[in-house]
């Protein structure tokens, strides 16, 4: 047993599996998956990190991160896909939510911050998740195309409870 992280990558390209596999590879114990099968056969109480592909042909990675949340696994998952984020990404429960192309510094940069936040308590890190989705709605659309949607309404007031406990 690694006293390392462990990063579970899981892209059916594997070419990219294995090359984000190698960026972490010096300094976490690193598991890759192919697609969505063979990450729900890998995943397990020792998986710190999971890096999620969205599209797989079979299993999305949606299925997956229902799967895996069902069966009572709460790693940091970051969705790293080519699909752009629509207003469904508030529903998805994922850390962070990164579009492709991705580079070595930003991984990096994505995974140590949600790390070091993974010591604070299950409210604050649920505030992470509200405010790195409320990020991404907001880097891909404009407040205009947000204002009065549902989805980021229900956002927002998620935000303002866990930030502000008098609001209720």
């Amino acid at each position: 047993m690694s006293s390392k992280p462990t990063i579970l990558v899981v892209d059916d390209e594997h070419d990219l599996a294995d090359l984000y596999a190698s960026w972490f590879r010096p300094d976490y114990e690193t598991l890759v998956a192919y697609d969505g099968r063979s990450a729900l056969e890998t995943i397990d109480g020792e998986v710190d990190v999971m890096l999620l592909d969205r599209r797989m042909p079979d299993i999305s990675g949606d299925e997956v991160l229902g799967r895996i949340r069902a069966a009572g696994h709460d790693c940091w998952v970051i969705m790293v896909t080519a699909v752009d984020p629509g207003l469904d990404v508030v529903e998805l429960d994922v850390d962070d939510y990164v579009t492709k192309p991705v580079n070595r510094p930003q991984l990096t940069r994505i995974i140590d911050n949600l790390r070091t936040k993974s010591r604070f308590e299950s409210d604050r890190r649920e505030l992470v998740a509200l405010s790195n989705k409320m990020e991404t709605l907001e880097e891909e659309f404009s407040v205009e195309e947000l204002e009065g949607t549902d989805a980021y309404e229900r956002l927002e007031e998620a935000l303002q409870r866990r930030t502000d406990p008098n609001s209720e």
